[in-house]
C-alpha cells in the first residue's frame, strides 16, 4: 500500500512540474523564444528582463526552484537538450551564455557573463558594462556554490567542484575535474 502511495505522489509531482513547464514554455513562445518538448519546472523561473527572441531551451530540460534569467536586451541564452539546472541559479549576461547537452548546474551557482567597467574617474555603477560569452560544453558539471565569470569556456566533459570560481584565463581540458580557489586540475574522468 505504501508503495502505491509513493508512486501516486511521485506521479502527481511530476505532472505538476510538467504543467509549470508548459506554462513557462507558453510564456516564452509568446515572446518569440524557442522551447523544445518535455520542459519541467520545479518553480517558475524569474525573468529580470522581458524575453525577446533571445532564449532557446532544448528538449527535456529541468529547471529547479528560484532559477533567475537576467538576459539583457542583446543577450542570448541557449540551453541544450537534457540539461539540469538545480535550485537558486543566476544566469546573467548582456552577450551570450551557451549550455551544452547533458550539462548540469548544481544549486547556488552564479553564471555572470558581464560586469561593470572599473575605471577610477567616476562611480563604477555609472560606467556601463563589459561582457564576454560563456560556454559550458556538453556533459559538463558545475558544482554547488560555484561562480562562473565572463569569457569562460568549460570544455566537453569537464567538471567544476563545489565552491570554486572559474575565471576567463583558466586553462581547462576536456574531461578534467577541477576544484579550489584558485582553480586547479584534480584528476581526469576515466
Amino acid at each position: 500500500m505504501i508503495n502505491v502511495l509513493i508512486y501516486l505522489e511521485q506521479a502527481f509531482r511530476n505532472l505538476k512540474f510538467r504543467c509549470k513547464g508548459r506554462c513557462f514554455k507558453f510564456y516564452l513562445l509568446m515572446h518569440g523564444c524557442k522551447v523544445g518538448k518535455g520542459l519541467k519546472c520545479m518553480g517558475f523561473p524569474k525573468l529580470r528582463a522581458v524575453p525577446n527572441r533571445n532564449i532557446t531551451i532544448g528538449n527535456y530540460v529541468t529547471l529547479g526552484r528560484n532559477v533567475v534569467f537576467e538576459i539583457g536586451e542583446k543577450g542570448q541564452l541557449q540551453i541544450g537538450d537534457n540539461v539540469l539546472l538545480a535550485d537558486n541559479i543566476l544566469l546573467s549576461t548582456i552577450s551570450e551564455i551557451k549550455i551544452g547537452d547533458w550539462a548540469a548546474i548544481a544549486e547556488n551557482v552564479s553564471v555572470r557573463g558581464s560586469f561593470h567597467k572599473m575605471l577610477k574617474d567616476q562611480p563604477y555603477r555609472l560606467q556601463g558594462n563589459v561582457s564576454q560569452s560563456i560556454h559550458l560544453g556538453e556533459d559538463t558539471g558545475i558544482g554547488a556554490g560555484c561562480v562562473v565569470l565572463m569569457g569562460v569556456i568549460v570544455p566537453k566533459g569537464a567538471f567544476i567542484g563545489s565552491n570554486s570560481t572559474v575565471v576567463k584565463n583558466t586553462e581547462l581540458i576536456p574531461y578534467g575535474i577541477y576544484g579550489g580557489n584558485p582553480l586547479k586540475l584534480i584528476k581526469t574522468r576515466n
